[in-house]
């Protein structure tokens, strides 16, 4: 014992760490749990009802359990304010509602009929949302929304961030954090895109949910689902009580069968989005009119390209499917007399993926690299009437989300200034005027 006190005045540090072991370790072993004092929330939904605002949180519950699976509860407090409405939902807990492994936040159309700038304002500046959480769109309450998710995750062990990227063409969705919001809504166009989640029923390629009582936004389909779904139930039982029914009786049970299939409420990631001026919703952006703005992106790839009915010298009324390995775009802002041009030249990497639905077809005389003459111009011009088609539903939204006016302004600045002087515009209604010029190269690999 003499020696171990003699070595340790001999070294100050080694003191200086049994000091800090002292004073620490006692506390470390008495203090609780993380999850003990707050609720780990891992992901945050804002409604707006008539008068108040409705805050619903899904937080994560630290149970012992012997299949190691993680359980959440949804909780939902409504208030006067978004604040008040936090500190309700603390007291309703018993904890400190803590945001820091948040990483989904959905607002609802509702609330997107104001400036939502404000309520996320409050969830990054004073309760701590992080920056790089996504942020969604939901055409249902988020309170449903995020109950109907609870109910995947006990069935089907599908979480919300699987939901973000359950879609065929996954390349369409876009991706935006809170971050990427701000930075559209304090640009000088006020412009950004908000991914979209939507509740629909119907032959779609969709995720089935099994609570479909009392939807909000979705009128009196609810109803229609769920009495199609007793009415299902009813004609198997029959079924099974009289094996020897006749041919009318099976259809009738096939058509009760099909009727409850097309009113089964799903989940549905279909690519679509919102634009959103100001903080509010603007209007509905389908896949398809992003899919055309992907195209000035060169950082979206695996975009596929879909040839009906096609004919050449070596195809006859086929179905050929290519697929985007890799693309290219090299653009350039410039003032032609006076007159804004931006000129965009997309280089597509492609490759023949399906023939008439199969990879069997793809013979020695039809390789993945195979473009022909007929190939090439036509999926030319679907790209060019795509990205055609995008710039004047956003040149009609007015709504600047290519940062066009940014591009020109970082390029041209003098040249931008003089132009909205001399003609009396506005930074966010610059892309009207801007002229495009598209030229589309494809190139086999």
């Amino acid at each position: 014992m003499k020696k171990i006190v003699t070595s340790i005045k001999r070294t100050p540090m080694l003191l200086a760490l049994v000091l800090i072991a002292l004073w620490f370790f006692p506390s470390a072993i008495i203090a609780p749990s993380e999850s003990a004092v707050n609720a780990i929330v891992t992901a945050v939904g804002l409604d707006k009802n008539e008068q108040d605002y409705e805050v619903t949180l899904m937080t994560f519950l630290s149970h012992p359990n012997q299949s190691y699976s993680e359980q959440y509860e949804v909780i939902s407090c409504s208030a006067p304010s978004i604040s008040e409405a936090f500190t309700n939902a603390s007291l309703q807990i018993g904890k400190n509602i803590s945001l820091f492994h948040t990483h989904t936040a959905i607002v609802s159309e509702r609330l997107l009929e104001e400036d939502i700038a404000s309520a996320l304002d409050y969830l990054g500046r004073v309760a701590s949302l992080p920056q790089s959480c996504v942020l969604i769109s939901t055409n249902v309450t988020s309170k449903q929304f995020l109950e109907f998710v609870q109910e995947l995750d006990k069935e089907s062990d599908i979480n919300l961030e699987e939901l973000l990227f359950y879609t065929s063409n996954y390349v369409l969705w876009k991706y935006t954090t809170i971050n990427s919001f701000y930075e559209g809504y304090y640009s000088p166009v006020k412009a950004s895109i908000l991914g979209h989640l939507t509740i629909t029923q119907g032959d779609v390629n969709g995720i089935p949910i099994k609570n479909t009582e009392n939807v909000v936004g979705l009128g009196s389909s609810s109803g229609g689902s769920s009495g199609g779904s007793e009415s299902s139930k009813s004609s198997g039982s029959q079924q099974s009580e009289s094996p020897n029914q006749t041919n009318g009786a099976q259809q009738s049970g096939g058509e009760s069968q099909s009727s409850s299939s097309s009113n089964q409420l799903q989940i549905v990631n279909d690519g679509s989005c919102l634009l959103i001026k100001n903080g509010k919703m603007q209007a509905h952006m389908t896949k398809e009119q992003l899919r055309g703005l992907n195209w000035l992106n060169s950082s979206t790839s695996g975009a596929v390209i879909t040839l009906e009915n096609f004919s050449d010298q070596t195809f006859d009324e086929a179905r050929l499917i290519y697929k985007v390995q890799r693309e290219q775009v090299l653009d350039k802002v410039e003032f032609e007399n006076g007159v804004p041009v931006y000129t965009a030249n997309i280089k597509l990497f492609i490759s023949l993926m399906e023939a008439n639905g199969s990879k069997e077809e793809l013979t020695e005389s039809r390789e993945v690299a195979y473009i022909s003459d007929e190939v090439r111009e036509l999926i030319e011009k679907q790209v060019k009437t795509e990205i055609n088609s995008s710039l004047e539903f956003l040149s009609t939204q007015n709504c600047d989300t290519l940062d066009m006016y940014e591009k020109f302004y970082e390029n041209c600045r003098a040249q931008t200034k003089n132009y909205l002087q001399t003609h009396s515009l506005q930074p966010e209604d610059f892309l009207k005027n801007v002229v495009f010029k598209v030229i589309v190269s494809l190139f086999p690999v």
